[in-house]
């Protein structure tokens, strides 16, 4: 079943363009690590303590309520999530200070799982919206490596970027878009 999931990429890909997220594809393909720095580092930190355990659409809101509140930690109704938000703000230069004496991009997920409310999964959804190439193993490309006889999220991706030219952040971001836009191949 590994050849039909380029298959299934490509018409995902295509399913999520035409759906509006063209930019998110983009973003994910043109976004490197190396170019990345503290306040980025900050941003892409609160945004995934945001979506943790709850369905991005609804994340995206609180993260856009607190951008608008300028940052008003009251804004955010979750205490776990006010609490860590509020220590990244206060030591997010020293995170990054951290992260940047990492030598690989492994170290640097493995340093990211020591952040408040980075855990097992949402490591790799930092690492990669910090331009780091890995796949985030959430629930939609657990679902598809299975579906494809793969045993490992990373694999999985990988497979498909070699074959496309994309990137694993890329392929991870198509394929968990498609799933959670409901799209069946």
């Amino acid at each position: 079943m590994k050849p039909e999931i380029i298959g299934f990429y490509a018409d995902a890909r295509e399913y999520v363009i035409k759906a509006g997220f063209e930019w998110e594809i983009k973003a994910v393909q043109t976004r490197y690590f190396k170019d990345m720095d503290s306040i980025g580092f900050l941003e892409a930190y609160v945004y995934c303590v945001f979506n943790v355990g709850m369905k991005n659409q609804i994340a995206e809101k609180m993260y856009e309520t607190f951008c608008k509140s300028g940052c008003d930690l009251k804004s955010i109704g979750h205490p776990y999530k006010r609490d860590a938000i509020g220590k990244a703000i206060d030591k997010f230069g020293e995170w990054w200070a951290s992260l940047l004496n990492c030598s690989t991009d492994m170290e640097r997920v493995e340093f990211l799982d020591t952040l408040p409310m980075i855990g097992e999964i949402t490591k790799y959804h930092l690492a990669r919206n910090l331009g780091m190439d890995v796949a985030k193993p959430d629930r939609h490309l657990v679902r598809l490596m299975k579906k494809f006889e793969f045993n490992d999220v990373q694999k999985m991706c990988r497979y498909v970027a070699d074959i496309t030219g994309d990137r694993i952040g890329t392929v991870d971001v198509v394929m968990w878009r498609a799933m959670n836009l409901r799209f069946n191949s």
